[in-house]
């Protein structure tokens, strides 16, 4: 079979391909690759990408990376717009079905566990509208006490969704602690049987390594214009309460831009905040999920070879069952 034509498939569930792992373990270069040599789409999975104008801080790929295979989920929202877990999936499901009607491969790419996970598990997920007096009491108790104590609140009603949370992500703590005093099921209910026919690749780079890369990362975003970036949003009148705005490193460099803090605090609490979402992002990509084939991103040509071979494999599987 020539990897670059898309086979006869009569399946009883969709395709789809995901590639998952921490931030700047190489997921977007890998996803490009395998969309560009399989007839694939690439699906977003990650919130920080949905924003339009952020662009530097979020890592978001290049003109050139967009245009070198089709995205979707990417520059869809301003900055102010709310969008939670049943608003990706519905939106998820609907592109993913206009991919698959295309005959072509959904390549989902993204570090969110909530959303690649909602995806591909089938969740249904509890509608509860914002409850506006809640949240303001909650995002007032987190400026004046600090988002821990939000965090503590909602391990105490629902500490299961406090397992699933990042602590620093106050909106999503703050969402969270809105959709359990509803009295809403707010654990998502999963189908019995997942609704595609996933290949889930995963890269793993060891701790050490990834931290370096993390830094150099964030390095090359200030050099980019990180700083510059930020300012234009404050300039705007974006509120650092805004969605967009709870992407790691901004409300940090804001507060320096405010004279609140040192840029090398800023910079600091930035690469501090990225490490602990690499390792929040292990509790969803567990290396022992034997649902997920891993490859080491430290060698990407071989990874590129490797990963071709197994897609090429599990689409051969697929079209012949």
């Amino acid at each position: 079979m020539s990897s670059t034509n898309s086979p006869e498939r009569k399946l009883a569930k969709p395709p789809l391909l995901a590639i998952v792992g921490p931030t700047a373990a190489g997921k977007t270069a890998l996803a490009i690759h395998l969309a560009r040599a399989f007839n694939g789409e690439v699906v977003n999975s990650d919130s920080r990408l949905f924003y339009r104008g952020f662009d530097i801080g979020t890592a978001k790929p290049s003109a050139d990376e967009l245009a070198s295979a089709p995205h979707h989920l990417i520059d869809f929202l301003e900055p102010e717009d709310p969008f939670g877990l049943a608003d990706y999936l519905d939106a998820a499901r609907k592109v993913v079905s206009g991919i698959t009607a295309r005959e072509s491969i959904p390549v989902l790419a993204g570090g969110a566990g909530q959303y690649v996970w909602g995806l591909l598990e089938g969740w249904n997920v509890p509608r509860v509208p914002p409850d506006a007096e809640l949240r303001s009491e909650l995002e007032r108790e987190a400026r004046d006490k600090g988002g821990d104590v939000v965090y503590a609140r909602l391990k105490d009603i629902d500490p299961e969704a406090a397992e699933r949370i990042d602590s620093r992500n106050v909106r999503r703590v703050i969402r969270a602690i809105e959709v359990a005093q509803s009295g809403a099921n707010i654990g998502p209910r999963r189908t019995e049987e997942p609704p595609y026919d996933a290949l889930i690749i995963g890269l793993k780079v060891s701790r050490e390594r990834l931290y370096a890369r993390i830094d150099a990362r964030i390095d090359g975003m200030l050099m980019d214009g990180w700083v510059d970036e930020v300012r234009s949003m404050v300039e705007r009148g974006i509120p650092l309460s805004a969605p967009a705005m709870t992407g790691i490193g901004y409300r940090e460099l804001a507060g320096y831009l405010a004279g609140e803090r040192s840029y090398a605090d800023a910079v600091h609490a930035t690469r501090r905040a990225t490490r602990s979402l690499a390792r929040h992002q292990d509790n969803w990509f567990s290396s022992g999920d034997e649902r997920i084939t891993w490859f080491d991103g430290r060698e990407p040509e071989s990874t590129l070879r490797a990963a071709d071979g197994l897609v090429s494999s599990w689409l051969c599987e697929a079209a012949s069952n």
